[in-house]
């Protein structure tokens, strides 16, 4: 019975073609290609790479050069020599190249290196913390539509038996074998399946069209979410020492970069206060009054900033206060990823408990079913404790559906918690 009413259920949507099978492993490669935030994570770090890459050019010597050229229509410069007045310099043609290369520079360039290195190594676990979480995205809206789907599968049997009944409750009342109330009772299921049925079509579509989003693609109508609620391992086959998974998580890691940055920042606030050193070399060309020169020149720099003395003092005091409020995040967001880990893990247990229980209430219920529609064809029992024994019935299967499916998300975020 239960494979004809599925077979009911597939056909309803024959007419619009055949239908798109999606499974949870498609739905987390199409998340993993066409997800928004997933592509907004991987250009963050394509840019650091570019921001790691420009601070490389840092340990080059810096190159300028120019060019000037006028011509004027009258001459710029008058002359008057022994009661003679010379008018000269009409045009101008000027050149120059220069290359400073820094040969100390307080460790700015070497820690600026570092820096930009950093950015690269927060940004690609900044995407794997992305590519976690859209993972376990991905499994709560596909299960929550497995579940939608599963209902509906259950709904259908149990409207098909409220169908069935309705016809034998007619047959009795035309005999005048039973009252009209009896009648009326099966009648008013009926209208209430048909209510739950349109709002559950409802919930499954918004979910589909929620899901498909997600993925990237184009929500239809024949879009299907299909998977086996096969059954589920021992919690404990998971089960990591959490105090021991913290340093997996890409969050700790992040936060014990970020420290590391502040700590490269208090020494390069400690590189403005240290003598910069560089030497340099630039070449000159000069065309002017019908005379073209070229000359050459070398030169070293030293620079010492003594007024900052006072000042970067402060400031460097200020960095280790950031890097002591760095270190005190890492120590509380170690104590709530390890807190996080066991509640997944409980609420893991509590779940599987979960199944075994509804798996016997389904059983029972099923019992109880049998008992009461044998009861209800000898005549013992009346139309509403068969009305009740059929919603006990589609009340312990959807209560299954719920264990086995929210088990399924669940492990899913136990997993994301210990960094798997």
């Amino acid at each position: 019975m239960a494979r004809y009413i599925l077979l009911l259920f597939i056909c309803a949507y024959s007419f619009q073609g055949s239908a798109q099978s999606l499974s949870l492993d498609s739905c987390q490669s199409l998340a993993h290609e066409n997800n928004k935030r997933l592509k907004e994570a991987q250009m963050n770090l394509q840019a650091s790479e570019l921001v790691k890459k420009n601070a490389f050019t840092n340990y080059f010597p810096k190159l300028d050069a120019g060019i000037t050229v006028f011509k004027s229509d009258k001459k710029l410069l008058e002359l008057g020599l022994a009661g003679t007045q010379m008018r000269l310099l009409d045009y101008a043609n000027y050149g120059h190249i220069s290359a400073i290369q820094p040969i100390y520079a307080g460790g700015k360039v070497r820690n600026g290196n570092r820096l930009s290195s950093l950015g690269v190594e927060i940004n690609k676990e900044n995407l794997t913390l992305t590519e976690d979480q859209l993972k376990v995205k991905t499994e709560e809206l596909f299960w929550l539509s497995i579940s939608l789907q599963e209902k509906m599968i259950t709904l259908l049997q149990y409207e098909e038996l409220v169908n069935t009944l309705l016809k034998d409750v007619e047959v009795s009342y035309n005999a005048g074998l039973i009252q009209k109330s009896d009648l009326l009772k099966v009648q008013l299921k009926q209208n209430e399946l048909s209510t739950n049925k349109l709002q559950l079509q409802n919930s499954i579509d918004m979910v589909a069209m929620t899901l498909c989003q997600h993925l990237g693609i184009k929500y239809s109508e024949k879009i299907r979410f299909e998977d086996e609620l096969l059954t589920t391992d021992l919690p404990i086959q998971y089960f990591e020492i959490h105090n021991e998974s913290v340093v997996n998580r890409s969050e700790f890691k992040i936060l014990s970069k970020l420290k590391r940055v502040e700590e490269l920042k208090y020494k390069m606030i400690k590189g403005d206060i240290l003598p910069q050193f560089a030497i340099g070399a630039s070449g000159m060309y000069l065309d002017v009054l019908d005379n073209d020169n070229t000359s050459l020149l070398a030169f070293a720099t030293l620079s010492i900033p003594i007024s900052d003395w006072w000042g970067g003092g402060h400031r460097l005091k200020e960095s280790k206060v950031h890097i002591r409020i760095a270190q005190n995040k890492i120590d509380e967001t170690s104590e709530l990823l390890e807190l996080e880990m066991e509640k997944e893990y409980r609420d893991l247990n509590e779940e599987y408990q979960r199944i075994t229980v509804s798996q016997k209430s389904v059983i029972q219920a099923e019992e109880h079913h049998k008992v009461i529609k044998d009861n209800y064809s000898a005549g013992l029992v009346n139309t509403s404790d068969l009305l009740e024994a059929q919603a006990m019935l589609q009340e312990a299967k959807d209560g299954e559906t719920d264990a086995l499916c929210t088990y399924k998300i669940r492990l899913a975020n136990y997993l994301k918690s210990i960094g798997k």
